[in-house]
């Protein structure tokens, strides 16, 4: 057995340790993985055993190298033509001439010197979300949202430029304006820069920019657009006809949906991933065409309280709808933000039918099976409650007051 394989298998005994209370004397609550269920590598090397085959560019499968050489080709179109340990992969890009800094960018390889390489999907202020695979030596897929800090530096062989391809990610919701509900209903319109969100925040619709109107889902993944990015767009209406238009800044009309005539609507971005246009006396007039995703149930507030559950399939939203808690039907808690994206998880997927509870001890645990497979480790502290704030922090406050835990993911988005 290779150093690598015995350090994997270290890296699972502490995870099982830690999950069964082994380690819980420390209080500490590792950063989790959170999977965000947008795993395109080629079933070939993601179904069989890690390091069993070479991919197409002669790195061995579910390893960070392979995923991030399959995102260069699927998504930016560019082709590797050299296979390496993740360490000697700015070496090797510097000796080929590719840009090498600290500045991200969407579709850079983000480098980390340790050993590991991953795809930045977006950039947002100072922090930057990657897709990656073999991220904690799990050999699987995984997303997260880490400081723009965080790698050693960013390997540019093609970035995606911004408004292209998907690369709307990146100006994405992390810098857009929420419009407050997951409709658009009669005489309304969405400006530049504004979104709607599903109410299960899974699905986002924004006006971006550069004049694309797109659909998101699963971290800033595009599922629909209007295909008008590089024009000169000024708003998003939808018109009491029943039309919804982009106008652009001279009035002109740069994309219709073509429904005028039918009478007053709206336009719904349904939970199951499609956006379509009702009348408001019935029946639709216009679909997106990009439904059958998972849809979610809302428990109807934005807490939990002592001895209340969060049973598989629901969820807690802020008050102001731009997070959501929601307990998945595969053991996994995760914290959306805005347009489906992972602030926070408790990296518990694989146990279907977990729930979540707040104790009357103070602890707020996650079961499987019968037995708890995460936890706060607040027991003892006394009857509290979880809330989901509207600053993006999830947080549990004992009764008498005073908080005991947090997500700390305040003020991220």
């Amino acid at each position: 057995m290779g150093p690598k394989a015995v350090w994997r298998r270290v890296r699972s005994l502490l995870t099982l340790l830690a999950a069964i209370g082994v380690i819980a004397a420390t209080g500490a609550v590792t950063a989790p993985v959170a999977f965000a269920g947008t795993d395109d590598y080629p079933a070939q090397w993601r179904n069989t055993a890690q390091d069993s085959v070479a991919d197409t560019w002669g790195e061995w499968n579910r390893e960070c190298t392979s995923f991030v050489a399959w995102r260069l080709h699927s998504r930016n179109g560019y082709e590797m033509d050299f296979h390496a340990d993740a360490t000697q992969w700015r070496q090797r890009a510097l000796a080929e001439n590719v840009p090498v800094d600290t500045t991200p960018a969407i579709g850079a390889v983000a480098w980390w010197s340790s050993g590991h390489v991953a795809w930045v999907e977006a950039v947002s202020g100072g922090n930057v979300t990657v897709e990656e695979y073999n991220y904690s030596y799990t050999g699987r897929y995984s997303e997260r949202t880490v400081s723009a800090g965080s790698p050693t530096a960013y390997l540019h062989f093609k970035d995606l430029p911004v408004g292209e391809g998907g690369s709307g990610q990146g100006a994405g919701v992390g810098g857009a304006h929420f419009f407050g509900k997951n409709q658009l209903a009669a005489g309304e319109m969405l400006l530049p820069d504004q979104y709607l969100a599903s109410s299960d925040l899974q699905f986002t619709l924004i006006l971006q920019n550069d004049g694309n109107l797109v659909l998101y889902g699963g971290g800033y993944h595009p599922l629909w657009a209007t295909n008008t990015g590089g024009r000169a767009v000024k708003d998003a209406v939808m018109q009491a006809d029943g039309n919804l238009v982009l106008y652009g800044s001279g009035g002109d009309v740069v994309w219709a949906s073509d429904t005028g005539g039918r009478g007053s609507s709206h336009l719904q971005l349904q939970d199951d991933g499609n956006a379509v246009i009702y009348k408001d006396a019935g029946g639709s007039t216009w679909v997106s065409n990009t439904g059958g995703h998972a849809t979610y149930t809302y428990d109807g507030a934005n807490r939990l309280d002592s001895g209340g559950v969060l049973y598989p399939g629901r969820y807690l939203r802020s008050t102001d709808g731009r997070y959501a808690l929601l307990m998945q039907a595969d053991g996994n808690l995760v914290l959306y933000g805005p347009g489906y994206h992972v602030l926070w998880a408790t990296n518990t997927g694989g146990r279907p039918g977990a729930d979540a509870t707040v104790q009357g001890d103070g602890n707020f645990v996650l079961y499987a099976g019968g037995g708890a497979v995460w936890t706060t480790y607040t027991g003892g502290r006394g009857p509290s409650y979880l809330v989901v704030q509207g600053d993006g922090n999830v947080v549990l406050y004992k009764t008498a007051g005073g908080s005991t835990w947090a997500s700390n993911t305040g003020g991220h988005i």
